[in-house]
């Protein structure tokens, strides 16, 4: 790009992003050796992961399989064969110096995927997922910790030839945010197809190319079109070793905010890659950006073209996150935020609708949307904890559907002791006396807190309606939190009113 001084606000953004998403099978994508990255160093290897002469690579049919369902899930084109090529490069944690990778005949080509973004529903394209093998993991020791500062780096081959699909975007981002979204959804949409595990370490990796073009070069008046003369004379850069959607916003934001820097200085943008370093916060320069001739492609001689026409059509998908998030909102007549919160992965939907088979929708949400997620969160807990305890939650909403306890003491008492101690909600019921309070005695309570506080009384009968509060507190007190605070406030003011 040529330097020149603008303003602000006369930039745009424009990011792509290759997405490499680890699948998830038990063996490597050319060779039987485990996939399991939690075992010692360079202990899952074979002579064919490592690159030894003469190995010869078996492809994985799992792999494959979880191909072609992300392929229709970003409703991409299948090809009827598609080949396998060599990237050719060297670094340190690649054995074969080598890739095997796929080049101009990808198994999904032309797909996309629609995502929300400050509420509004826009498409992203997907111009290509391909296979591929995963490179070795680097560690880097000593200094400063980082890859330009660490003393010294070792290198792991267990992650070596664990099989991984990338998946292109079209340069459709104008801003960080636009890209965290995309990456939500997309996470969502495999964790669905169950072709990928979002707690395993680096399941997830984010190479994101990032231009500056000064509006004025935008041919099209809709900054979202943005035309090939000018993406070809902008200089950008690609940020590698992103690992989270949170991580990449901030990354991206980062660095969109050091090249409008170096714009507004008139200082040019370097066409190179960069690596985010997260613990400070910054990208850092790796080495000039290569360009496409620069991996010698050539096709893989040791696999045979991969022919998938016999079979894919009998490759099915389940309903993915956001048709169960329309289905929720029509059958369950949910609000998008609701719906949303529960179609975040397919363990909360199911849990969900478990609970709705049993209950009033509407109570089911509050119920698993609201207090449940918001003390897994809290506990760091995720669904698939609780998930053998189902009876036990629907339990604890039938205890408040039924009027036997009280919402908050469900929620703030028995829902916290399930979790905490592992207890049933019958058990804590019993045991801290939570059994609602009798109609009587409600309204005995009543009584004895409205003489017992004529100053409030009185607050009251002169127009300081927050006095109520007090009171319901009293009576709160005095039934030992077992009372419904709502019933005690209409008691309350029928009881003062009459």
């Amino acid at each position: 790009m040529t330097a020149q001084t603008v303003q602000q606000g006369d930039l745009v953004t424009v990011i792509g992003l290759e997405v490499h998403v680890q699948l998830e099978t038990d063996t490597k994508i050319f060779c039987g050796c485990s996939t399991d990255q939690t075992d010692e160093p360079n202990e899952n290897v074979c002579p064919v992961c490592l690159g030894l002469p003469g190995a010869l690579p078996v492809l994985n049919e799992g792999a494959v399989e979880a191909a072609v369902k992300i392929g229709k899930a970003i409703d991409a084109d299948i090809p009827e064969e598609t080949r396998f090529h060599r990237k050719n490069y060297y670094y340190p944690d690649l054995p074969k110096n080598f890739q095997i990778t796929q080049y101009d005949e990808p198994i999904c080509a032309d797909g996309d995927l629609e995502i929300s973004v400050e509420g509004e529903r826009r498409t992203v394209t997907i111009e290509r997922a391909h296979l591929e093998e995963d490179p070795g993991s680097l560690q880097h020791v000593g200094g400063g910790g980082g890859i330009d500062s660490a003393d010294y780096t070792l290198v792991n081959y267990n992650r070596a030839g664990t099989p991984l699909m990338e998946v292109v975007t079209a340069p459709d981002f104008r801003s960080p945010g636009e890209v965290r979204a995309f990456l939500a959804e997309l996470e969502e949409v495999l964790e669905y197809l169950g072709v990928f595990d979002a707690e395993r370490d680096g399941s997830l990796r984010i190479d994101a190319n990032l231009s500056i073009i000064p509006e004025d070069e935008i041919e099209s008046d809709d900054v979202t079109e943005i035309g090939e003369e000018a993406l070809a004379a902008a200089n950008r850069t690609e940020v590698k070793n992103i690992s989270s959607h949170k991580g990449a916003e901030k990354a991206l934001a980062y660095e969109e905010t050091r090249q409008k820097n170096a714009i507004q200085r008139g200082r040019a943008v370097e066409q190179e890659t960069r690596h985010w370093d997260e613990s400070r916060g910054i990208t850092v320069s790796m080495r000039s950006k290569e360009e496409e001739k620069d991996y010698r492609y050539f096709e893989e001689a040791d696999l045979p073209p991969l022919r998938v026409s016999h079979w894919k059509d009998e490759i099915s998908i389940p309903e993915l996150p956001s048709a169960r998030r329309e289905r929720f909102q029509d059958e369950y007549t949910l609000s998008e935020e609701a719906a949303s919160k529960l179609t975040s992965t397919k363990q909360v939907a199911d849990f969900y609708e478990d609970v709705a088979q049993e209950f009033d929708p509407d109570l089911a949400a509050t119920w698993v949307a609201d207090n449940l997620l918001g003390e897994l969160n809290y506990r760091d807990m995720e669904i698939t904890g609780i998930e053998s305890r189902l009876d036990e939650v629907t339990r604890l909403v039938e205890l408040v559907a039924t009027d036997e306890i009280t919402a908050k003491n469900a929620r703030e008492t028995v829902l916290r002791s399930m979790l905490d101690d592992g207890r049933t909600p019958d058990e804590v019921v019993a045991e801290e006396g939570l059994g609602k309070t009798g109609e009587d005695e409600v309204q005995q309570a009543v009584v004895e807190a409205i003489d017992e506080n004529p100053d409030a009384v009185a607050d009251y009968e002169s127009g300081d309606d927050g006095a109520i509060n007090f009171l319901v507190g009293q009576v709160m007190q005095k039934t030992g939190g077992s009372a419904d605070p709502g019933d005690v406030n209409q008691l309350l003011r029928a009881e003062l009113n009459d």
